[in-house]
């Protein structure tokens, strides 16, 4: 008796299971694509074909709407097979669209129990849909090919760590600015240019690799990322250039006041190998190098005043300076903090320590 009630039970908790789908019975979105266009919002979705084996076949289909709300429902309109979207790697924006804000976007995603939060998001230089249109015929069966690319190039190289759960973060922060991916077409292929930058939810700029190299630092992600430095005037161009690696770097910040104005000072203690010199540094004899980090020292302190400066400028706070001064004051109140923000006195102070050298050509 006891095992045919256990028998009926569990039958019953595997009737209460949802129902199972065939992987070629559903359409799995991996990458969204979303434009502005003549007064229209375009969607772009990129989804695999599944063939024999284990090839896949990227795939898209497009549609527009007046509204950004019924984008989804208008694909599903167009797939003879029910639209998932819990493997949804990446959000792409194009431009146009993200200097109109994309908080209705990322508001809605972040109430989407199917989407995780550590879906990609990203900003075209121009269409969304024309750069997954390169990738979906340039890149064969890779339908991941943007989203690894940001993986890729977070893990070794410039790009400051991002993805949905962080970009939701510094957007409701009250001390901070959230920042992306920024990709263009270069060619017949699309290329990582650097990091948009955005306040309130709008793009308002962005900045290149070798920018991103230093808010990476600036930031406290410690590893990794490569930064180009001129050393000296001699032999020819580009002969007098160090390729730098980080091998960990460390930011401190300092909030005090200097007679009637506040001072941010920024302690950055790198450590790097030179992965590339010019010949002349190995000179017989001379202890260049001392120079040579010297100069590195003065130029990463001077590219991180500019740095501050532009983001001073377009009134924006991705570094968390805010979130900062906030942690050691009192009653931190951010009106008042943001209305000094563009006149604030920023002072990195960087110290570079040459681990070791490597080989020189």
């Amino acid at each position: 008796m006891k095992r045919w009630l256990a028998c009926l039970l569990g039958l019953l908790l595997l009737g209460g299971c949802a129902n199972s789908r065939p992987i070629d019975q559903i359409q799995i979105i991996q990458q969204m694509g979303y434009d502005f266009k003549d007064d229209q919002y375009i969607g772009t979705a990129v989804y695999p074909t599944f063939k024999q084996g284990p090839m896949t076949k990227p795939n898209m289909l497009t549609t527009s709407s007046p509204t950004v709300y019924d984008l989804i429902p208008r694909l599903s309109a167009k797939s003879a097979l029910p639209i998932e979207e819990g493997q949804l790697r990446l959000i792409l924006f194009g431009k146009q669209f993200a200097e109109r804000g994309i908080e209705q976007i990322t508001h809605s995603l972040a109430r989407n129990n199917k989407v995780g939060s550590h879906l990609f998001l990203g900003v075209a230089e121009g269409s969304a849909k024309e750069l997954l249109d390169i990738t979906a015929k340039t890149t064969l069966s890779d339908t991941l090919y943007l989203p690894n690319l940001i993986k890729q190039n977070e893990q070794s190289m410039n790009l400051p760590k991002t993805n949905l759960h962080l970009f939701l973060y510094r957007y409701f922060s009250p001390g901070s600015d959230p920042f992306l991916p920024y990709f263009e077409k270069k060619g017949g292929f699309v290329k990582l240019e650097g990091v948009a930058l955005f306040r309130d939810g709008r793009y308002v700029g962005h900045v290149d690799l070798r920018d991103s190299f230093l808010m990476k630092i600036l930031l406290g992600e410690t590893k990794n990322g490569v930064y180009q430095l001129k050393v000296g005037e001699r032999g020819k161009q580009g002969e007098d250039r160090v390729m730098l690696q980080n091998l960990w770097a460390k930011p401190t910040y300092k909030w005090r006041r200097d007679g009637d104005r506040h001072v941010l000072d920024v302690f950055v203690h790198i450590h790097a190998s030179v992965r590339d010199y010019p010949s002349w540094l190995d000179e017989p004899g001379a202890n260049l190098f001392t120079d040579v980090k010297k100069k590195m020292e003065k130029e990463l302190e001077q590219d991180m005043r500019r740095l501050f400066h532009y983001f001073q400028e377009k009134r924006i706070d991705p570094m968390g300076i805010g979130d900062f001064v906030r942690s050691v004051t009192r009653r931190w109140d951010r009106e008042s903090f943001y209305r000094e923000y563009p006149d604030l006195d920023i002072r990195p102070h960087v110290t570079v320590d040459i681990i070791h050298t490597g080989i020189g050509e």
